[in-house]
């Protein structure tokens, strides 16, 4: 555009001096020959009648003054009429650019009739003006989609929040503390965790999808709910994470996998069964719990899993947590890691506390990193053997 702007002005430039040039030859031609004529008509004048060579002088001298004057007057006259013929359309096309510039895409653009630069910037210009208004138009008519699909998903959100259980109140066991968070990394996540107390027993699970985004959450949803089903009917953790894991077997064309933990607590003599499905493994009594994992549910539809047992003493707090936990990851690529894990775990607090801490230092670790993957952190307190 630059350019451009450069050779119109250079071709203006070269038009106006064409024009001056053209029009002073012109005119001092046509006044040098009317001068001349008229001088010559005074001197045949001044023979035949005989006036005085002074006087003739002088009218000579006033005569060629207001032939100058008035040829000068001329010559600006055309002078200023060819400037502003040549530079009017520039002008008007400068204004019509900086309403583009404000926004009108609309601004209508001069006739340029000359077949030089002016005309080519014109047309490019034009084209250019063209292209914006299309733009801007699928831009509106994308934010437009944008608007409705990141409503769509809030709505996505709100139910996948609904399903997770309930905040749990000592009121409904005096034996047990238990309390979950889940922070999607998106709008919706394939993250998990549920617990429900059936026959004595509290039935508990946590889980994490394969991939971020809409399809991890529709799979998060089948997997609670398959959880919800079968563990309302059988107490063998193997059991349950063989059904579940047979039904998002079947037809997983996409090869979406979910790495999953389930365990059964008995309240009445704090004794634990678990079952774990390629999981992370949970921290108890300062270590990590001794659960073998087997294939994530959905890799292979026979696969078989491993029964893990182990008594839990009063007071004591199971932690179970997702990597989205280990792997929470700074600006400079350093992740949380297990140890960090370990080290912010306090046995004396309750389980909402702990977990709103441990939430606070990995915030505090990643600083202002994106969140990477999906947060989710389930705490099991036994409180007595009763």
């Amino acid at each position: 555009m630059n350019y451009r702007l450069s050779r119109i002005r250079e071709s203006l430039a070269s038009r106006i001096t064409l024009r001056v040039v053209l029009y002073v030859v012109v005119v001092l031609g046509i006044s040098g020959y009317v001068g001349n004529y008229y001088v010559l008509k005074i001197v045949r004048a001044i023979q035949e009648n005989g006036i005085l060579y002074a006087i003739g002088m002088r009218w000579m001298a006033i005569i060629l003054t207001a032939l100058f004057l008035l040829t000068m007057v001329l010559l600006t006259y055309l002078l200023r009429r060819t400037i502003h013929r040549l530079i009017a359309p520039l002008t008007t096309f400068t204004k019509a650019v900086d309403e583009v510039a404000r926004g009108n895409l609309q601004a209508v653009l001069p006739e340029i009739h000359s077949r030089d630069e002016m005309y080519r910037l014109r047309h490019s210009f034009s084209l250019m003006q063209q292209s914006l208004a299309q733009q801007m138009e699928e831009l509106k008519q994308v934010n437009e989609a944008k608007g409705r699909m990141e409503g769509e998903l809030k709505v996505a959100r709100d139910m996948q929040l609904s399903m997770l259980p309930k905040p749990y109140s000592p009121a409904d066991d005096s034996r047990l503390d238990i309390y979950g968070s889940l922070t999607p990394a998106r709008e919706v996540g394939g993250d998990l965790y549920d617990f429900f107390i059936r026959d004595g027993k509290l039935f508990f699970c946590i889980g994490d999808v394969s991939g971020k985004g809409v399809p991890a959450a529709l799979v998060m949803a089948q997997t609670m709910s398959q959880f919800r089903i079968v563990a309302s009917y059988i107490d063998d953790v193997t059991m349950i994470t063989t059904y579940i894991n047979k039904f998002i077997s079947d037809g997983n064309d996409t090869m979406v996998f979910v790495t999953f933990f389930v365990g059964v607590l008995d309240l009445a003599t704090g004794h634990l069964q678990y079952c774990n499905a390629g999981h992370n493994k949970p921290v108890f009594n300062g270590q990590f719990l001794d659960a073998k994992p087997g294939l994530p549910l959905g890799v292979e539809e026979s696969a078989t899993y491993t029964l893990g047992e182990c008594d839990i003493p009063a007071g004591t707090m199971l932690f179970l947590y997702t990597d989205g936990l280990t792997e929470a990851m700074t600006d400079r690529h350093e992740q949380f890691g297990s140890q960090r894990l370990i080290d912010h775990l306090q046995s004396d607090l309750d389980c909402k506390t702990q977990i709103d801490r441990m939430t606070q230092a990995v915030h505090e670790f990643v600083g202002d990193a994106p969140q990477s993957d999906d947060l989710t952190m389930l705490a099991i307190r036994y409180v007595n053997n009763g």
